[in-house]
């Protein structure tokens, strides 16, 4: 604080002399305040993080700026980029299920999201009766990624599935996987074509072709054998643990029975409900004009 002595406390004698004295002190004052702000503006900014400035024009290439940014952008993207994979596969999902795609039933894997399981039902044409189980391969830099794979178990006769591996000639109908333009509910919709609509040019497996280009009731017969192969296997148990694989079991009325009545006492009860929703609810009395004019029962 500023401390004067007795000279300068003599204002009472002489007022012009006092007058002085306060200018001075209030000068002094002024200037003590001013220096305590700036002391602890500067306190307050050390204790802040300070950015580095940018760069001058002349300082760094603008070759060098881009690399910086694009590096910058890849780490933020590599932060997110499970997030962004995981919510892209529920979108994915759920754009499944509302294909209603009939005969098609898949279920993602317990173990990752990556894997789907999934069993397609023939009920007419070539491969009528046949029950084809797959698993959908999903790429982990999905959506920029190349075509998922999808692998029957066990293979089926045709010309563009591998008689050997199973896996479905995908990149035929995906020869670039196009973000936001495809998507897997494609896939598995593709996969349950091809035993409509068969293919016979550039095929994965060429006895299937020729055949069917060249003797097609000895195609039939393969198709059949194949199917009959598939419908036996239905029961095995699947090469994995994970809980999510599609497990058929045999008809057994003591286990099976009871959940079947469950299923049509719900189908009957959407039935009902649904009429109802149609007629709707009326608050009137028949035959009156006056709204809640009907009592409650």
């Amino acid at each position: 604080m500023l401390t004067l002595d007795k000279s300068d406390i003599e204002f009472k004698r002489t007022p012009k002399r006092s007058f002085e004295v306060l200018k001075v002190m209030a000068a002094e004052n002024y200037k003590a305040k001013n220096l305590d702000n700036s002391s602890e503006k500067q306190q307050n900014i050390s204790l802040k993080k300070i950015l580095p400035p940018t760069p001058a024009t002349g300082d760094v290439s603008n070759s060098t700026v881009g690399l910086l940014d694009r590096n910058t952008n890849s780490k933020q993207a590599q932060a997110y980029s499970a997030f962004f994979l995981e919510y892209s596969l529920i979108s994915e999902y759920l754009l499944l299920q509302k294909q209603f795609l009939s005969g098609v039933y898949v279920i993602p894997s317990a173990g990752s999201p990556l894997k789907w399981f999934g069993v397609i039902f023939i009920r007419q044409g070539l491969y009528q009766g046949g029950v084809f189980r797959f698993t959908l391969y999903v790429p982990d830099n999905y959506p920029d990624c190349e075509c998922p794979i999808l692998v029957f178990d066990p293979p089926v006769f045709n010309p563009l599935i591998n008689i050997e591996t199973g896996e479905l000639d995908v990149k035929r109908a995906f020869p670039k996987w196009r973000r936001n333009v495809n998507h897997l509910w494609q896939v598995i919709q593709y996969a349950k074509r091809i035993f409509f609509k068969i293919e016979s040019e550039l095929p994965v497996n060429a006895e299937a072709a020729e055949l069917y280009v060249k003797d097609l009731e000895l195609y039939k017969v393969k198709a059949a054998e194949s199917i009959s192969a598939c419908n036996e296997r239905l029961y095995e148990k699947p090469n994995t643990d994970d809980p999510h694989a599609l497990h058929f079991t045999p008809w057994d009325s003591s286990v099976h029975e009871d959940f079947r009545k469950k299923l049509f006492a719900y189908k009957k009860e959407e039935q009902d409900g649904s009429k109802n929703s149609q007629n709707g609810l009326s608050w009137m009395q028949p035959g009156s004009l006056q709204i809640f004019s009907k009592t409650l029962a």
